[in-house]
């Protein structure tokens, strides 16, 4: 769950936001696709905000004024450590309280699917490699629209065979109970608002049903595709523990590359200039796109 979700940019409809294109000239080139996760944002989920006091003297005021620097990794970063990624962001409203929309996991995974084919038919490459990206329910929704392409004889036959594989950041593969926490609040606002809660927080209850047959139906594919998932190392300040546990976020495949990442759930895939943790970020994408070797 992403607390810092901030809704000023972008309409919540299923859109590719490009971060990032390289030029005509660039080769091998690749896409790289992110899906943000529960309350969280297409920008903001994957931005370090840092905050600096500075001392200015002044005849009027005095103190320390506070200026910040935001680093959005995914513009900012990467394209430096991998210049020939196409880097873009998947909006859908996936907030947890009063959330308007009646879609969950099914409906936000075909929207997926229909942006990349969309995408990539507008730039006339339909064979470029495909590394996806997701934190926490964004992983959820990326292991939906795989299977969902899989079971497709030829309407998404072309991601399937482009997909190289899946970098997951704190996906609760068998749900979470800090989702139960959020289900309780969602509730309660749903009471004041008389509107639905989120059908989200439902979805990744530890053990819930629908959870288990997402995972269970993307099994027989996961074989094709290169797989890394990051697990958070720090506790949430506001539950007191991890929000997806190292049990949860891991698929426990022979082929999966496991890493523990410092921060905890929001933190773990915000990284600003000078961050180390981003320089295993970049390198675990490069050997993604690669493929399974």
């Amino acid at each position: 769950m992403d607390t810092n979700r901030d809704a000023r940019d972008g309409d919540g409809g299923g859109n590719l936001h490009p971060l990032h294109t390289p030029a005509a000239t660039v080769p091998d080139q690749i896409d790289i696709i992110a899906v943000h996760g529960l309350n969280g944002h297409y920008l903001n989920t994957w931005t370090a905000t840092e905050t600096a006091a500075k001392r200015r003297f002044s005849l009027w005021r005095g103190g320390a004024e506070v200026e910040s620097t935001s680093t959005l990794w995914l513009r900012d970063l990467l394209p430096q450590k991998l210049p020939n990624a196409h880097v873009l962001s998947f909006e859908y409203d996936a907030t947890a309280f009063g959330n308007k929309s009646a879609f969950g996991v099914r409906e936000n995974s075909m929207a997926l699917l229909a942006a990349v084919r969309d995408m990539r038919e507008d730039h006339g490459d339909q064979a470029r490699p495909i590394i996806f990206i997701g934190h926490s329910l964004g992983g959820i929704v990326i292991k939906q629209a795989l299977t969902f392409a899989t079971h497709s004889e030829t309407k998404w036959k072309g991601i399937v065979e482009s997909t190289k594989g899946v970098v997951f950041f704190g996906t609760p593969h068998r749900g979470a109970d800090a989702a139960r926490w959020g289900h309780t609040i969602a509730d309660i606002v749903s009471t004041a608002t008389h509107r639905p809660p989120a059908t989200f927080l439902k979805t990744l209850e530890t053990n819930s049903a629908q959870l288990l047959q997402i995972s269970e139906d993307f099994r027989p594919s996961v074989d094709r595709y290169a797989i890394a998932s990051f697990y958070e190392q720090h506790a949430h300040p506001a539950l007191g523990t991890v929000v997806v546990d190292k049990l949860s976020a891991l698929l426990w495949l022979p082929n999966e590359e496991a890493n523990m990442m410092s921060g905890d759930h929001s933190a773990m895939c915000k990284f600003a200039k000078g961050d180390r943790r981003f320089d295993r970020v970049w390198r675990t994408i490069k050997r993604v796109s690669r493929g399974r070797e």
